[in-house]
């Protein structure tokens, strides 16, 4: 059972095992480069924690900042947007709230939650990743950019990767979207990304 030690400047991030959330989380707390712990769990009463009451599903986090300061989020949206105001106060891979850069990597979020997560039952997951592949590879054509938004890794690349990454999960062959896999290839060269993926066993 997994038992978190409070600790000074230590996060705590409680996903269940090979969920796109989870890797999109990993990804980032390695990206800041925080020390923290990953614990895979099922559900919320495999805690062991006595803030975890306060939450009704995963992922959670816990932070202890090395002032002693405790915080929770839940939700990969609360999480993220905590892990990047509070340790990427620089923009290394954000943009300045309120810029037109902010915003792309906010429409790139929507679009994935609309195009995977969207309310049509008789779409297969495979026709709703093919056509999150094509937007992708005509995005990357267009722009020649290395990632998403701009010249920096962001929120919008770490949130679609584990999509893009799962792609023979869906029968799907990426090399037919050649800009998509340059885009895919260099991710998995980020040792940074590679480790988050790898910490809640999905594959690159």
């Amino acid at each position: 059972m997994n038992v978190f030690h409070e600790q000074r400047g230590r996060i705590a991030l409680y996903t269940s095992p090979r969920t796109k959330e989870g890797a999109t989380i990993a990804m980032l707390i390695e990206l800041i480069g925080q020390p923290h712990c990953i614990h895979l769990v099922h559900s919320i009463k495999d805690i062991k924690h006595d803030d975890a009451s306060a939450y009704t599903s995963l992922p959670v986090l816990f932070d202890v900042t090395s002032e002693g300061k405790k915080t929770g989020a839940s939700g990969l949206s609360d999480i993220t947007r905590y892990l990047l105001t509070k340790y990427d106060a620089e923009h290394h891979f954000s943009y300045k709230e309120g810029s037109k850069e902010a915003e792309e990597v906010n429409n790139w979020i929507a679009f994935l939650n609309k195009t995977i997560h969207g309310n049509n039952p008789e779409e297969t997951f495979a026709r709703k990743a093919l056509r999150l592949y094509l937007h992708l590879e005509e995005h990357l054509q267009k722009t020649q950019s290395q990632y998403l938004v701009g010249k920096k890794c962001t929120l919008a690349d770490l949130v679609i990767f584990p999509y893009v990454a799962g792609a023979s999960q869906t029968n799907l062959d990426l090399e037919r979207f050649p800009e998509l896999t340059t885009w895919h290839d260099r991710l998995v060269r980020n040792p940074h990304v590679a480790k988050g993926m790898k910490d809640v066993y999905l594959e690159v």
